[in-house]
């Protein structure tokens, strides 16, 4: 009798314990409702991006002595220098992206200035979260 009532009583537990774990799943993702005339959330986020794709932040290295030719190529490209850090030879550039492709294409022309080109990676502090939001 004891073995009955242990299993009817397992049985009605595991339909609850299902259920609580796929509402549990379905809480966390995330679903939000837009108005067709209403911009998205994160729409003024992604024309910004768009405006930038054409523009990034870049490392440039210069060869010992080149800072001046450097500082000049960057300008003849239509550049802009953010920093600089004289004493590892580098300056913080805003390029677009056709430019550095063509420097990197064209290397032989800017070997004698330009050891290497690498992107500034993007920096950014993390979101404080609570503990109720994922």
């Amino acid at each position: 009798m004891q073995k009955k009532h242990a299993s009817r009583l397992y049985s009605g537990i595991k339909p609850i314990c299902g259920l609580a774990t796929g509402l549990a799943l379905l809480s966390s993702i995330p679903v939000q409702a837009y108005n067709i005339g209403m911009p998205a959330p994160d729409s003024d986020k992604q024309v910004e991006q768009s405006k930038e794709s054409s523009q990034a932040s870049y490392y440039l290295k210069y060869k010992p002595a080149m800072e001046e030719q450097a500082r000049s190529l960057v300008t003849q490209m239509g550049g802009t220098i953010t920093d600089s850090m004289p004493e590892r030879h580098i300056l913080i550039v805003t390029l677009n992206k056709a430019d550095i492709e063509n420097i990197d294409y064209d290397r032989a022309n800017y070997r004698h200035i330009i050891e290497y080109v690498e992107i500034n990676p993007q920096r950014q502090l993390l979101e404080k979260k609570t503990s109720l939001s994922y």
